[in-house]
């Protein structure tokens, strides 16, 4: 093809990676008519060695989940059996081969990446998907997924689509190759080698320029219009058939097809699919003759080999919006019968919706029976279309409102918050029951939270209690959950919400907990911790933690977000951190990747509070790993607290604080707030870190304050507010006695010997380095280690000093404490030590080379890894080399020494 050098090699070089182990994918773009779908054929028919598979986009099976992947991966069927029995089974459901829990689609994307990769194994392989605009959601988004984890498997992806905000959404990341018209030169040659004579080279140099260089306007011109009309249009500058105007064009050819051959080639186009056989006998069933056919091909506009193929997607756009709805309906009508004879349900469905007239309810059951098989697929968007589309054609006004509501939820549940909004809209909220009102507000307070929209996110937990007060007494279970959604939005936005606070959730909390389930003993123990003395509260905290423990995975998932609030308020980290842990396991097994993220970000703050900024760091990048699969890695993975930790530049940290208190998160604040709070104890500022902890402490909210106490009393005492020091010790001795964790525990003896004098500090410097001696602890044993050590210095016990202060800074800088480190280096040479290296780090390994790094150290096997962090095995290898090459090793058992467990 003319004037696609650059494109041409650009592609090539994608396929030559996958001949050699490597991989990638590219999507093509551009309006219709530059060529997509030629440069590709072009690339591809020169292709050797390779296996394609490729597949075409049909607009019917848009609302059918996971049909387009189904066809793609058709031909590797004896591949499957070769994967991990859990994808295996995912893949199975998906595409309707098996029955089973629904699996989510990151799990899917995972089976079908292990598919392609086995399969590039034995031969290079390139996929290439055209029209992806009309392909499913589902498949749109696997194929996304899988494009965007390839690298070291012998496989390449071609995408063809038009400009589509869909596409471009599930392919984010992906890169792009944007089609625009031919260059001057070789457009002039394609529409000189389409008109019979000579031109003027005036006249096509107008028509290069009329068309941008559009090759298929370009061809078509040529072709149908004569040297004299061509010069006529070009000397009295009239509109050329270019989008529209092309589409009018096609149109006018049809309309000299005689009635039979307009209503043949209509049917065909509401087919969409290309099958010759459901086409035949659809125009069979409205009376037309087999040769009605033959007018159509005579003018080029299809072509019958085994399926229909329209010339370009604009000849059936021309054809389907040319006809009268009254012809369209009966050609849908006649497709409904005829698929649904060969037992396609699905596009029965479709083509009964669109030959309704008007609402009807027995479409409408069907097309929400259809709903229900795609939500038990996994196909949570073709849902959400399925039954917006019964909604719309069912006539009792109940009944509607209800299916918009549930459509909304299989949206939110697909991730979909702006398409879950737009159907809220449409539901009558007046003709809702109490229960329908309650979900509907529970969605509301959902999509505030998925689109992070400042300007009703304040508002979620009101609308969340408003929920559960039409809940009650009517469905326990969703008021239960809608209190549990509740608790986590008032612990995101804090005092920060709007017509509800932390007392009224915790009432209502506790009113509904009567009724028993495992969420009734997380409501209980919070509402408990929130309005009783701590006292009360730490056996019905001890018992949720109890119950966390013993839940089977699926069951922690459904609770997930809310497992970390009763160990965190019983001062157990170990607790929390070994409940995330399964948490974030359980759901890279099943593909539940929301709940993996959000687990992920409350452990990274997890090892902030027990200062380890570097296992933070870890989750947090594993995290943003997960958003690049995902294809949203840019959106809200700022963290402000790490960015302190980080020793980010405190009026870009402050920004940030201020952005986000603005939008309404306040339990964000008061994480980078305190965050600020302990570097400037680390510099030494103890009297700027005394106000921001001060401010934090006064304006507690559950038990988001808990560790700053123990900051907040070696900021009092160092700033001279030994007055406010003791009070805060008070309260944490208070907790100690109560809960009587270690982590509580050893901060209490930090905070006594950091209040008492010379005689008594000692036994409780010895008794929170002792207490606190663990693994999971050694960042705030350490943080007892220095200020004993800078005690001993005081008190003129230099060496003495040396050893704790050096046994310190080690820890530091192997938790990546950098500002405590070099606190630490500083009392280091105040007590006659020598100035030296920082201890080795481990690096300079990527974020996704750590993750391979740690879990390989923890014996994980490839296929283990792969599934942990959706990547193929191949790529797992690859990553495992370069790790070996940095980091100087040679065995898994070394890299145990380079990443001890946590």
């Amino acid at each position: 093809m003319l004037g696609r050098a650059v494109e041409r090699e650009t592609l090539r070089a994608l396929v030559a990676s996958a001949r050699n182990g490597a991989s990638g994918a590219v999507l093509i773009d551009g309006d219709p008519g530059v060529g997509k779908t030629t440069l590709m054929d072009a690339v591809l028919d020169r292709l050797t060695a390779v296996r394609i598979l490729r597949i075409v986009g049909y607009e019917v099976e848009a609302a059918l989940p996971y049909a387009a992947l189904q066809r793609l991966c058709r031909p590797l069927a004896p591949y499957v059996n070769e994967l991990a029995p859990i994808q295996r089974e995912a893949l199975r459901v998906a595409t309707g081969l098996a029955e089973g829990p629904a699996p989510e689609r990151a799990l899917v994307g995972l089976g079908i990446l292990s598919l392609l990769a086995r399969a590039g194994d034995d031969e290079p392989l390139v996929c290439v998907v055209d029209d992806a605009q009309h392909l499913d959601g589902e498949s749109l988004d696997v194929l996304g997924f899988v494009a965007r984890r390839l690298s070291a498997e012998s496989v390449a992806m071609l995408f063809a689509a038009r400009e589509d905000e869909a596409v471009a959404r599930s392919l984010a990341g992906v890169p792009r190759l944007e089609l625009a018209g031919l260059d001057a030169e070789s457009a002039a040659a394609v529409l000189r080698d389409a008109v019979d004579g000579e031109i003027d080279p005036g006249v096509v140099a107008d028509f290069v320029s009329f068309t941008d260089g559009n090759p298929l306007a370009l061809r078509e011109l040529g072709a149908q219009w004569s040297i004299e009309e061509l010069t006529a249009v070009s000397i009295a500058h009239s509109p050329v058939p270019l989008g529209r105007r092309l589409e009018a064009h096609y149109s006018a050819r049809v309309a000299t097809l005689s009635h039979d051959a307009r209503r043949w080639v209509l049917v065909a186009a509401a087919e969409a699919t290309g099958d010759a056989a459901v086409v035949r006998a659809a125009a069979a069933r409205l009376g037309l003759p087999p040769t009605a056919s033959g007018e159509v091909e005579a003018l080029h506009l299809v072509e019958i080999q085994g399926t229909v193929r329209f010339r370009h997607p604009l000849v059936r756009s021309a054809v389907y919006n040319g006809a009268t709805d009254a012809d369209r309906r009966a050609a849908h009508a006649a497709l409904c019968i005829e698929t649904s004879a060969r037992g396609r349900r699905e596009f029965a469905a479709w083509h009964a919706a669109a030959a309704c007239g008007g609402p009807d309810a027995g479409v409408a059951a069907e097309l929400a029976a259809v709903a229900d098989l795609a939500g038990a697929r996994g196909g949570f968007a073709s849902r959400a279309r399925l039954l917006a589309r019964a909604a719309a054609l069912s006539p009792e006004p109940t009944l509607r409102a209800e299916r918009f509501v549930s459509a909304a939820e299989a949206a939110i549940a697909a991730g979909a918050g702006v398409l879950s909004r737009q159907l809220l809209a449409r539901a009558d909220r007046a003709a809702l029951d109490p229960v329908g009102r309650g979900r509907l507000l529970v969605v509301e307070a959902m999509c505030a939270v998925y689109l992070a929209d400042p300007l009703t996110v304040r508002d979620g937990l009101a609308a969340l209690l408003c929920a559960a007060d039409a809940f009650h007494g009517l469905a326990p279970d969703r008021e239960q959950k809608a209190l549990l959604i509740a608790l986590n939005s008032s612990m995101t936005v804090e005092d920060r919400a709007i017509g509800a606070d932390l007392e009224q959730l915790a009432i209502r909390m506790r009113a509904a907990s009567d009724v028993e389930s495992p969420c009734a003993v997380v409501l209980r123990a919070t509402s408990a911790f929130a309005l009783e003395e701590y006292e009360v509260a730490v056996p019905l905290l001890r018992t949720a933690v109890a119950m966390l423990d013993a839940m089977d995975d699926d069951d922690l998932l459904e609770v997930s977000a809310l497992a970390v609030s009763p160990c965190i308020a019983l001062w157990d980290c170990d607790a929390a951190s070994r409940l995330l842990t399964r948490t974030v396991r359980a759901g890279t097994e099943r593909g539940a990747l929301r709940e993996v993220d959000s687990a992920l970000w409350v452990l990274s703050a997890v090892e902030l509070s027990r200062v380890n900024p570097r296992r933070a760091g870890e989750h947090l990048a594993q995290a943003e790993e997960l958003r690049r699969a995902l294809g949203y890695a840019d959106e809200q993975t700022v963290n402000a607290a790490y960015l302190a930790w980080q020793g980010g530049p405190r009026a870009v940290v402050e920004q940030i604080v201020h952005a986000m208190s603005e939008s309404g998160y306040g339990g964000v604040v008061r994480m980078a707030v305190g965050a600020l709070g302990i570097r400037e104890i680390a510099e030494g500022e103890y009297h700027s870190a005394f106000d921001r902890l001060a401010g934090l402490i006064r304006r507690p909210y559950l038990q988001a304050s808990h560790h700053h106490l123990a900051e907040l009393v070696e900021a009092a005492v160092r700033s001279d507010n030994r007055a406010a020091a003791r009070a805060a010790a008070a309260t944490i001795d208070r907790y100690a006695a109560a809960s009587g964790t270690t982590w509580v525990t050893g901060l209490a003896e930090r905070c006594a010997a950091l209040l008492a004098d010379d005689a008594d500090a000692e036994r409780h410097f010895l008794a929170s380095i002792e207490t606190l001696d663990t693994h999971s602890h050694r960042g705030d044993c350490a943080r007892s280690r220095l200020v004993y050590g800078e005690w001993l210095r005081r008190v003129r016990r230099r060496a003495d000093a040396r050893v704790q202060l050096v046994a310190a800074r080690d820890v530091f800088t192997e938790v990546g404490a950098d500002a405590f480190a070099e606190r630490a280096r500083r009392e280091l040479t105040a007590a006659g030590a020598k100035p030296d290296e920082s201890a080795a780090v481990v690096g300079p390994l990527t974020s996704q080379e750590t993750a391979v790094a740690r879990l390989a150290a923890q014996g994980a096997t490839n296929a283990d890894i792969g599934s942990a962090l959706f990547i193929s095995s191949n790529t797992v290898d690859y990553h495992l080399r370069k790790v070996f090459r940095k980091l100087g090793v040679t065995s898994r058992r070394q890299l145990a020494e380079h990443f001890p467990r946590s």
